[in-house]
């Protein structure tokens, strides 16, 4: 058996509408400028299309090697590499200043 790992980043799906649904919730109102930080911020990120995704997989299945992680997207192959640049208080920081959570 083999095991492929696909890490992908933001995909141009409904997944984030569908997702927020619960932010009309009146028992979250606390949370609810956290949601909207994450979702403003998520909205306003490049995405990719699916079929980087599916071209990924189908890559990770078929080429036959023993590669374990396959990165899917412009901003995973930004992510993932800063993940291995930064240490983890400046990755952090970066993320949260990426959704908007520094302001909050």
């Amino acid at each position: 058996m083999k095991v492929k790992i696909i890490e992908p980043g933001l995909i141009a799906t409904d997944f984030a509408g569908r997702s927020f649904d619960f932010q009309n919730d009146e028992s979250l109102a606390k949370y609810l400028p956290l949601v909207g930080a994450v979702f403003g911020s998520l909205s306003e990120m490049p995405s990719s299309p699916p079929e980087v995704v599916a071209d990924v997989i189908w890559e990770a299945v078929t080429d036959g090697s023993d590669t374990l992680r396959y990165r899917a997207g412009a901003d995973a192959i930004e992510l993932l590499d800063n993940r291995k640049a930064l240490d983890d208080a400046a990755l952090i920081g970066g993320l949260k200043a990426q959704l908007g959570l520094d302001k909050l």
